[in-house]
Parts: C-alpha cells; sequence; structure tokens
C-alpha cells in the first residue's frame, strides 16, 4: 500500500486515530479533575527531580485507556493502577539518571536503523503490520511527507504522534539492553569462581539424622522477657529499618451481604423467573420480569456450560436445567434452537476499490486465472487482499452465510460492494457443517437491600459511637461481632489488606488517607465506596523517619514482636534440649531413641539449596557438606529443632562440568543472570538513590 488513504481505508488505522483523539480529551478532563491539591503538584520526587502531577495522569489515562481497550479495567482498584504507573515512571526516571551517569546514549543513525532499517526492532515490524503498511519506510513516508500523498499534515498528525510513541519507547528498550550488557559484562566468572563451584557440586554426602522440633516443647514453659526482646530486636535491628513513615492500625471490614429476607426475597424472584423460563419455546417470559440477566449465546456442544452440556445434547428444544444455588448466585439454562451450520471456512479476500466496471474485470481476471499480485500491479492502488484465512462464521448474517454456503469453491463471488468498491471473496475449504445449540442463560444475584445496608450501617455506627478511641476499637470488636484485624500501612499503600495472597480491600485507599491525616488513638468515620465493604480504622500508633528519612520499626509492633518472640522462645528450648541430650548418647539411634524421633537420610551438595526435611536450617548445609566422614555430629543447636547427625557416604560426579556450564551456572546463582534482569536493577537503583512518592495528597 502506497497511501494513508489505502492504510486508513482499514478498521485498525481508524481506531488509532479516533483512539489518540479522544485520549487527548480523556487526559484533559483527568487533568483538570484532580486539580493541584491546595497548591502541591508533585507526584513522586526521584533524588533532586520531580514527577509532576499533570505528567502522571496523563500517564495514567494512558494506561486506563489500554487497559479499557483490552479488557482488564474493571480487574484492577483504580489506587492499585495507580500505583502501578508511578512505579513505571519512577522506574523510568532511574534508569535515565543512571544512563546520564554511565555516558548510555543511542545514536541517531542507531534509532534510524532501529525504526527504518533492513532489519527493525521487532516492535516497529509489529506496529507497522497493524496499521497493514507494508513497510516501516513506507509508513514513515506517509506521515513525514503527507502532501506528497494528498494529505494535510493535520490529518497525519494522529499516526505520526503514535509514530514518535513508538520510537521513543524503542530508545528506552536500546539504552537499557546496552545497561544488561554492561552489567553482564561485569559479572563473567573467572577460574577461580569456576574451580570453587567445579568443587562446591563435586561430592554429595549422604547423611543420617535425627532431630526434635522446638515445636514439640510448650510455649509456656519458656517465657520472654522485655527486655530479651530488646536485645533480639538490636541484633536484627537492620531488618527493622523504614524509610519512610510507617502508622499501625487495626480495622473492621464488614461485607455488605444480603440478609435472610433478601435473600428469601431472591429465591422469590429466581423462582418466578424459572417458571417463566418454562414457559414457550423462548425467553419472553422472562423478560416481561424485568429483574433478571439474559444472556444468548449460540454455541457448540463442547461450549456449553458443564452443568447443561450432556442434558441438552440430546434433548429437545424448549428444555430447562438449573443450577444449585451458590453463593447466592442464581443460573438457569434454556434450550432455544438447534441447528446444523457451516463453522469453519478457508476464505480468499480481494478489495477493490473502483466503480461496477472495474469491480467486474477484477472479479473475472481472477477467475480467469490471474494472481493477486498481477491485479495489484494492473490495478495500482486500487486492489489489495489476502489469499487464504481460517473464519468462524456461524455467527454471520444468514444471506452472507448462504453465500459462502453455496459457492464454487475456488471461484471468486462478490460478497460486497458499492459505487465506489466491492469486496470479493472465494472459499478454498469448507469444513463439515456442526451442529449448534442456542442456549439462553438467565442469571439473578442476591443483593443487599438499601433496608439491609441501612441496618448494617446503624450498626456499625453504634459500635464506633462507643468506641471511641484506638484501644476501645480493638478491644470491644469481637464483643460485637466484629472481625478486627492489624496492619501496616504507608502513604503509598493502595488499599488495606484482606485475605491471603496479597488480596486487598478495592476503594479502601481514602481510609488510608484518613489514617495519615489524624493522631495516634484516632477512629475513623465509615468509609463505604466500595459498594462490597464498610470500612473504619482505628490508629494504633506512628513510626516515623528523621530527616533524612530514615527510622526504625520498634522492637514491640505487633508483627516485630511476634518474630522476636518466637526467634528468643527457640533459643531457650534449644538450650534446654542441647543440656538435655547433649554427650547422652554415642550414636543416631541412642539419641533418636532420647528424642523419640526416626533415622532420616538426606543427601547434601554444599553449593545445594538443602532439603525440605531439614526445615530452613542457615549454617546446617555448610556444616553437614563439610563433616568427616563417619564421625558423628552434634547435638548442634539450629533455629528451629536440634540435629545430631553422621555422613555415611560420599559421592563423586561422574563428570566434571564444561566451561560453558559453569559459566551459566555462575550467571543464574550470582552473575548477570540475577543482577541485570529488569526487577533487580530497579531495586539496586532504589536503593541508591532517594525516592518519595506523594500520590495520598491528591486523593
Amino acid at each position: 500500500m502506497a497511501t494513508l488513504e489505502k492504510i486508513r481505508s482499514r478498521k485498525k488505522i481508524l481506531a488509532i486515530v479516533i483512539g489518540a483523539a479522544l485520549l487527548a480529551f480523556i487526559v484533559e478532563a483527568g487533568v483538570e479533575a484532580i486539580g493541584r491539591s491546595g497548591g502541591k503538584t508533585t507526584a513522586a520526587k526521584v533524588g533532586n527531580e520531580k514527577i509532576d502531577i499533570m505528567q502522571f495522569q496523563q500517564r495514567y489515562e494512558e494506561a486506563t485507556a489500554a487497559d479499557q481497550q483490552n479488557g482488564q479495567q474493571q480487574q484492577v482498584d483504580p489506587a492499585v493502577r495507580q500505583q502501578q504507573v508511578l512505579d513505571e515512571m519512577i522506574n523510568e526516571k532511574l534508569l535515565e539518571q543512571e544512563y546520564d551517569k554511565l555516558g548510555i546514549d543511542v545514536s541517531d543513525w542507531e534509532i534510524s536503523q532501529l525504526m527504518l532499517g533492513d532489519t527493525p526492532a521487532p516492535g516497529v515490524m509489529q506496529f507497522v503490520q497493524q496499521v497493514n503498511a507494508q513497510s516501516p519506510a513506507e509508513f514513515y513516508d506517509i506521515i513525514m511527507n503527507p502532501s506528497k500523498f494528498g494529505y494535510t499534515d493535520g490529518q497525519v498528525a494522529p499516526l505520526r504522534a503514535q509514530w514518535e510513541k513508538l520510537q521513543d519507547d524503542i530508545v528506552k528498550q536500546y539504552k537499557f539492553a546496552k545497561l544488561q550488557s554492561l552489567m553482564a559484562g561485569c559479572m563473567q566468572a573467572n577460574d577461580l569462581d569456576r574451580k570453587m563451584m567445579d568443587e562446591d557440586e563435586a561430592i554429595t554426602n549422604v547423611i543420617n539424622f535425627v532431630k526434635k522440633d522446638y515445636a514439640s516443647l510448650p510455649d509456656e514453659q519458656f517465657k520472654v522477657s522485655d527486655a530479651e526482646l530488646k536485645a533480639e530486636w538490636e541484633k536484627l535491628k537492620p531488618m527493622f529499618k523504614i524509610d519512610e513513615e510507617i502508622r499501625a492500625i487495626h480495622f473492621i471490614a464488614v461485607p455488605i451481604n444480603p440478609n435472610s429476607e433478601d435473600i428469601a426475597a431472591a429465591n422469590k424472584i429466581a423462582d418466578a423467573a424459572y417458571i417463566a423460563l418454562q414457559k414457550g419455546v423462548g425467553v419472553d417470559s422472562v423478560r416481561l420480569l424485568g429483574t433478571v440477566q439474559i444472556d444468548t449465546a449460540k454455541t457448540l456442544a463442547k461450549e456449553m456450560p458443564a452443568s447443561v452440556r450432556d442434558l441438552f445434547t440430546n434433548a429437545p428444544v424448549g428444555t430447562t436445567h438449573r443450577d444449585s444455588v451458590m453463593n447466592n448466585h442464581h443460573a438457569m439454562y434454556k434450550l432455544i434452537n438447534k441447528e446444523t451450520s457451516l463453522d469453519s471456512v478457508d476464505l480468499g479476500f480481494v478489495v477493490v476499490q473502483g466503480d461496477a466496471k472495474m469491480q467486474k474485470e477484477v472479479m473475472d481476471q481472477l477467475n480467469a486465472g490471474k494472481t493477486l499480485d498481477d491485479l495489484k500491479k494492473s490495478y495500482p492502488q486500487k486492489v489489495d487482499g489476502q489469499l487464504s484465512k481460517w473464519e468462524r462464521i456461524y455467527l454471520i448474517a444468514d444471506t452472507m452465510k448462504n453465500k459462502i454456503a453455496n459457492a464454487e469453491i475456488g471461484k471468486y463471488f462478490v460478497m460486497n460492494s458499492s459505487e465506489e468498491g466491492a469486496q470479493l471473496m472465494k472459499v478454498n475449504e469448507r469444513k463439515p457443517a456442526k451442529l449448534f445449540y442456542t442456549v439462553a442463560t438467565v442469571s439473578y444475584d442476591a443483593y443487599a437491600s438499601n433496608k439491609t445496608i441501612d441496618a448494617i450501617n446503624e450498626k456499625f455506627q453504634n459500635f464506633l459511637s462507643k468506641n471511641k478511641t484506638a484501644k476501645d476499637f480493638e478491644a470491644n470488636a469481637a464483643k460485637e461481632g466484629y472481625n478486627v484485624m492489624e496492619t501496616l500501612i504507608s502513604a503509598n499503600s493502595p488499599q488495606l489488606p484482606m485475605g491471603q495472597f496479597g488480596q486487598g480491600i478495592k476503594d479502601s485507599r481514602k481510609a488510608i488517607k484518613w489514617a495519615f491525616e489524624n493522631e495516634k488513638g484516632a477512629v475513623s468515620p465509615i468509609y463505604n465506596d466500595n459498594n462490597d465493604m464498610m470500612v473504619a480504622v482505628a490508629i494504633d500508633d506512628i513510626y516515623g523517619v528523621d530527616k533524612n528519612g530514615e527510622g526504625y520499626l520498634p522492637y514491640n509492633f505487633a508483627q516485630g514482636k511476634e518474630m522476636l518472640t518466637q526467634r528468643v522462645r527457640n533459643s531457650k528450648k534449644g538450650d534446654a534440649l542441647m543440656a538435655q541430650y547433649k554427650g547422652k548418647a554415642n550414636d543416631l539411634n541412642g539419641y533418636a531413641a532420647l528424642m523419640g524421633a526416626q533415622v532420616d537420610t538426606v543427601r547434601i551438595v554444599f553449593a545445594g539449596n538443602g532439603d525440605a526435611k531439614l526445615g530452613n536450617e542457615p549454617g546446617l548445609i555448610g556444616r553437614m557438606a563439610a563433616a568427616k566422614q563417619g564421625t558423628l555430629q552434634g547435638p548442634w543447636k539450629g533455629e528451629n529443632a536440634v540435629f545430631v547427625y553422621q555422613v555415611v557416604k560420599q559421592e563423586k560426579a561422574e563428570r566434571k562440568s564444561s566451561v560453558e556450564e559453569l559459566n551459566n551456572r555462575y550467571a543464574q546463582t550470582r552473575g548477570a543472570g540475577i543482577y541485570a534482569n529488569p526487577s533487580t536493577i530497579n531495586n539496586i537503583l532504589r536503593k541508591a538513590t532517594k525516592v518519595t512518592k506523594r500520590l495520598i495528597d491528591f486523593y
């Protein structure tokens, strides 16, 4: 294709043009909405450089527009997405600062090769193919010389903006690749590294052992004092370091669930819907109810809901089924129709831009044996197409489907036409027709009524009115039937945590903002921006940082105190067990009898990660790997158990690793494979540069 008109005749390019204009409007509106929050303009600070809230908002709107296009927007909490976008911008800023320090750049010649060279970057080719241009050079000529093709500068401006953004992205990728290459080059294995690695993996020790777990001893017999906690905290103080203010809170999250009356009302509606669904052959009776959701889909048997697949396969039209109610969700189905229809067809397409005479000429020549390439030369800029593409056609209009079904194999026919152009089509191959089922799905969810929501809110509000301090909030929650949770938050926490696997409470950002605007001991009002949850927060403590942005969590904050207590208690248990067992037996069987344990076996390599049977025991693997064969070792006090062990056999590796194998292993365990990957590089740069995020100012 040689003209913008030809390219723009395709829907993809039109979407790009429209999308760019729409995005500009969205960004402008978003910036206007977020305002300047009392004159504050900084979303984040990276070293001495700022990320302006206007820049951030534009990037965020671009990200949400992309999410919406990909069907992901409703899956992500806006606060979480905003943090992700800001982190991306911070990482970019850190990288740019590092590039400047190291002198990493991309020359004009390199950019030209990456964008327009004989082997352009993969992203460039993908973009060009998406807009249906034949080459990067051709597309570039169109957007940079529009008058040459009869277009104005304004008409190609959106496309030029897309190209410039792509170039910016490619340059960033290439700079990062240079940084990775530089880091990888600085972390290569030398002869000594390879020798040590080879020796570390050359011998496998087969070890018999017994152990006595500290968990087998009752906790109450090993008291832990406040002084002991402080002493343990001092040993591990670096673990408690913070670089931003942290607040310890308790919070209550009350689910907005339907009560028994709401569920009963929902059951009545669902019962009525199912009775209506059973009437006639369609779903008109259900539509009259107006309270349930109805979806109709035409599918193959394998694509039907599992609960009705076997039932509907051999059932007559009109058959219905109702699923069991799960989580107050009602689902019912009706078989609306069965029909045999074409599904998969290999089609050829030719688009002709011209009058009826030209359309006929092209089709006649195609059917006479002319190739598509021949016709593109005979009718430059007027003919294009694709010779073969498999399509599923079961959902297209019957008129079009009938043309395809009745067409002669290998012969072109007119699918659509007008005075300006036509779409010609030929059928290369038709798969056998398949049996399709049209299934209606009727669904309804029980939800909390306004009356129920008001009652939940009133009860919660009464509790907060009676418990206005953090101490009372925590002490009395369980008495009123509330599950109170504790956590640590920063100003950059996008959500309050809820449940396992990193789940959070959607739309809880305002409650976090409140927690950073109020004092220790305060209790918040109810926040219910999330329609599924009501939330209230109590501030237990505030852990600040000094003017250099450094501070420490205290030894007695909830999660830390629990960890420290466990460590001190385990150490005391270990001391007690060592006193009980040391020197009291001469072999493993004797210690096994004392411990009430069984002798077990593990295979240990010095460079390995140990064995699950041993548990997490720093220092034990090295001791086992270095132990002399046949010598009883222990008792040894670990972090979670007392061990006695003995090397019973040493096995030498059957072959020596090659230099290449050792180099690769070095890269994956202590070299470029660890330190030259994006996440590690970003973490290193963040530790070296002070980063401050302030999105909380704009909520």
